[in-house]
């Protein structure tokens, strides 16, 4: 089944284009990471796939329906976002974040029923966070928030979830407890496109990795396929090696210093 066909994609701001020509066909069963350099596209992509920008040209569809002929109310019950901060940050607490994500499934100003309630609970349960379910935000540290996010997409239980670097900035025991959320996510059947710095997370975690480079594809395939030290030093413009890690058995990748490179 088709997550997202895209077609011969042009899309930038203020008139100038960021993406040039993208054409890619999203899999529903794929665990999709998009990487690349600062100032690539990747974010600007994502945005395309959520609908909070229009393309300049070229097409998107979204399960086989133009993505522009969806409401917000529709698209809010098909796909959740998960964006890289949340401004503002009011003290609701953790619970009461998380169940704003039943929104789309109830009529307008209609309380949270049994199910609603249910669906909170089993969330923030599988993210790993039930001891915070009172806490308010505003006591939460960064990727305890991430993870609330993260609890809120899943109880909006949607087939697809977007997320832009949902591991940026936080310390490693946090970042494999978002990314193994999204993992038991995937294996439960939804849709995973996230836009990761960290490529050798994007290796153990994406069964598919599309490289954006100057606003277009660079390579798109399974991570043993793309992630060769050739494609990553054309992309992002550094020398790297590559190995397969002991455990996973994933390519991961490793920059070389200048003053080694010198000798």
């Amino acid at each position: 089944m088709i997550a997202y066909e895209i077609g011969a994609v042009e899309a930038g701001y203020r008139g100038t284009n960021v993406l040039e020509g993208i054409s890619v066909r999203i899999h529903a069963d794929d665990f999709l990471g998009v990487i690349g350099p600062n100032g690539a596209g990747k974010s600007t992509l994502l945005k395309l796939l959520t609908g909070n920008l229009r393309p300049s040209a070229g097409t998107i569809a979204f399960r086989g329906r133009a993505l522009a002929a969806y409401t917000e109310r529709e698209l809010a019950r098909e796909l959740a976002v998960v964006h890289q901060h949340i401004e503002n940050v009011l003290p609701f607490t953790v619970e009461e974040f998380v169940t704003m994500g039943r929104f789309p499934h109830r009529r307008p100003w209609e309380i949270a029923r049994e199910d609603d309630h249910a669906a909170v609970a089993a969330a923030i349960e599988s993210v790993g966070i039930a001891g915070l379910a009172r806490r308010p935000l505003t006591e939460l540290s960064g990727g305890e928030l991430q993870l609330a996010r993260i609890a809120l997409a899943l109880a909006q239980d949607c087939g697809v979830i977007l997320l832009d670097e949902p591991t940026s900035f936080l310390d490693i025991a946090h970042a494999v407890r978002i990314m193994d959320a999204l993992h038991g996510m995937h294996r439960r059947g939804k849709t995973i496109i996230t836009v990761l710095h960290d490529i050798n997370t994007a290796a153990d975690y994406c069964t598919r990795i599309v490289g954006i480079g100057g606003g277009r594809i660079a390579f798109d395939g399974p991570p043993a396929a793309v992630l060769t030290y050739e494609n990553l030093e054309a992309l992002y413009g550094t020398t790297c090696i590559v190995y397969d890690n002991a455990v996973t058995k994933k390519p991961h990748v490793f920059t070389v210093p200048e003053y080694a490179r010198r000798g």
